[in-house]
């Protein structure tokens, strides 16, 4: 020990360090000495000095930052190791063993941790520069970086030592050991659903939760915990990782699941309503072109008004990833014609159950309607050319005095009440005509009064049912028959289970319901003057031949006189 180059020192050994007494001032220390065969070596100090500088070559020094200041403790390592068999009569140093674990995670963001572990009893200190992974970013403070290794110690009581990375996203990855590494490496790989990796090299053992470990090469990962691969490799070993993103299939990010489209008609004005069901898997603005006359008023997403936004006669509405509902409410000033169609609504994306209603106020007449195949059906225009099929079949037929024409007049007013009630009608008109035939009065008398009775019975029930449908005609609403896909007279419904970006544009044909009632104004008319004719002829049929027969007296024969 020299102090400014003076063997003159005054030193003293205790609890394993080195104590010399120095003057007050800046003085220049030198200590030279020997080591045992080791090839580990830990140099400790209790005051650290401000900056060391090593020259020790053959060495691997460990606990000195790149600026010279030192850890509270400094390793040697010795690089060049005595052959196993080499013979020696000195102590030899027992070879400290540790584990280094690295566990990678491959989401969104690349990280690996890792955890460095002694597998050798306590009681000595541990120095290792562990290798980083290729693009490996350590994000852990205090840690020391050198050269692309990491410096790693661990106190003669400590057992592990950890630390976190970044990890760059490359297309291939290799994780290899080297040949004199001083520890055992394990791997363990979690990838995400948003990669595929393929594996090569040296095969993993998948271990499960609960279950034995499965061997076997795999090449698409999945994370989640199923199957995490694990490697333990020896020496020079090493795996081939190559890493890729599944291919998207093409398609809309927007899917509109169901939709209605409500349209009420008015005389000037025509409110409509669409509600829409979506299933979104990014967030974006979801354009809605409406009628470039459309004013808006009501906007809704799952129930809760937002503000109105237009460009142009598109409306932007923002939608985010989940399942939601939007609802949109407008009005135009369409005045109500003979044909009125659902309004032009279109969408960014196709959609399907597709919805559309429109309400036809009390006081228009439905001809017709038009729109896709599963909505309503007009059944009144079928019935009546049936009827007035029937109605010239009966004017063919002999013993009615009702002309073809009058037959086709009264069919078609008798289109507004029930069959039944119809063919009552029909059926009278027969009744009278086989009354005044032959045949009916040679009938008995009892068969003969009681189809006088029926008959009075039958005429007032035809009366009745041709007075009713006259009310009907002039008071009530004109009876279409129109069904399909539960509409009714003034609640037209349509389905369309798939659409394109313009929704079903359906309609109807329509007039004023006093068209409907003059006519029935002129067949009740025309019913007036008929009726009093049928009645002249049906009275004397009635009463032809008697109204009711009674059954004659029996005549005596006087008793032959008595002979002279």
């Amino acid at each position: 020990v020299l102090v400014d180059d003076k063997p003159e020192v005054a030193l003293r050994r205790g609890d394993g360090y080195l104590w010399l007494v120095l003057d007050a001032g800046v003085h220049r220390v030198r200590v030279e000495g020997s080591l045992a065969n080791v090839t580990e070596w830990e140099w400790t100090f209790l005051l650290k000095p401000r900056q060391v500088k090593i020259d020790a070559p053959g060495w691997t020094i460990t606990g000195v930052k790149p600026d010279g200041v030192p850890e509270a403790q400094v390793f040697f390592a010795l690089k060049q190791k005595a052959a196993a068999g080499a013979a020696t009569y000195d102590r030899q140093e027992v070879q400290t063993i540790a584990a280094v674990d690295r566990h990678l995670e491959l989401g969104l963001i690349w990280q690996v941790r890792t955890t460095v572990t002694r597998l050798s009893p306590v009681g000595k200190a541990v120095a290792l520069r562990v290798p980083l992974l290729p693009g490996e970013n350590v994000l852990t403070s205090n840690a020391v970086v050198k050269d692309g290794f990491i410096e790693v110690r661990l106190g003669a009581q400590e057992k592990s030592f950890d630390w976190e990375s970044g990890l760059a996203v490359v297309p291939t990855l290799q994780l290899a050991t080297r040949a004199d590494d001083a520890w055992v490496e394990r791997w363990h790989l979690v990838a995400s659903p948003v990669w595929n990796v393929a594996l090569a090299g040296l095969a993993p053992v998948f271990e499960t939760d609960g279950q034995q470990p499965i061997t076997g090469n795999r090449t698409i990962l999945a994370g989640g915990g199923d199957l995490i691969p694990t490697w333990q490799p020896w020496p020079g070993e090493n795996v081939d990782l190559t890493i890729s993103r599944p291919e998207a299939i093409a398609g809309a990010t927007i899917t509109v699941s169901r939709g209605k489209h409500e349209i009420s008609l008015g005389k000037r004005q025509r409110i409509s309503k669409l509600e829409l069901s979506l299933r979104c898997s990014l967030g974006e603005d979801f354009l809605v072109e409406l009628p470039a006359d459309a004013e808006i008023t009501s906007l809704t997403h799952n129930g809760k008004p937002i503000p109105v936004r237009k460009d142009g006669s598109k409306l932007i509405i923002p939608v985010r990833p989940g399942e939601q509902t939007v609802s949109i409410a407008w009005k135009t000033n369409v005045a109500l014609s003979f044909r009125a169609l659902a309004g032009d609504v279109r969408l960014p994306v196709e959609s399907a159950n597709i919805h559309t209603v429109i309400s036809v106020p009390e006081d228009r007449w439905v001809l017709w309607a038009d729109g896709p195949r599963r909505g309503p059906a007009v059944r009144f225009w079928g019935i009546l050319i049936c009827s007035l099929l029937a109605a010239i079949a009966l004017g063919r037929t002999t013993g009615t005095p009702i002309r073809t024409i009058e037959w086709m007049l009264l069919v078609i007013g008798l289109t507004q009440v029930p069959l039944p009630a119809a063919l009552t009608v029909v059926g009278w008109h027969f009744f009278i005509a086989w009354r005044r035939s032959a045949s009916f009065q040679r009938l008995g008398n009892f068969s003969y009064n009681a189809l006088q009775l029926f008959l009075i019975a039958l005429t007032a029930t035809a009366l009745g049912i041709l007075i009713t449908a006259v009310g009907e005609g002039l008071l009530g609403s004109p009876e279409m028959f129109i069904t399909g896909n539960g509409s009714t007279s003034n609640t037209l419904r349509w389905f369309q289970p798939r659409s394109e970006t313009l929704l079903p544009r359906p309609g109807c044909f329509s007039i004023s319901i006093w068209w409907y009632r003059f006519f029935m104004l002129a067949w009740a008319l025309w019913l007036a003057a008929a009726l009093i004719r049928w009645l002249r002829g049906g009275w004397l049929s009635f009463s032809s031949g008697g109204f009711f027969h009674r059954k004659p007296k029996a005549q005596t024969t006087p008793p032959p006189p008595l002979p002279a």
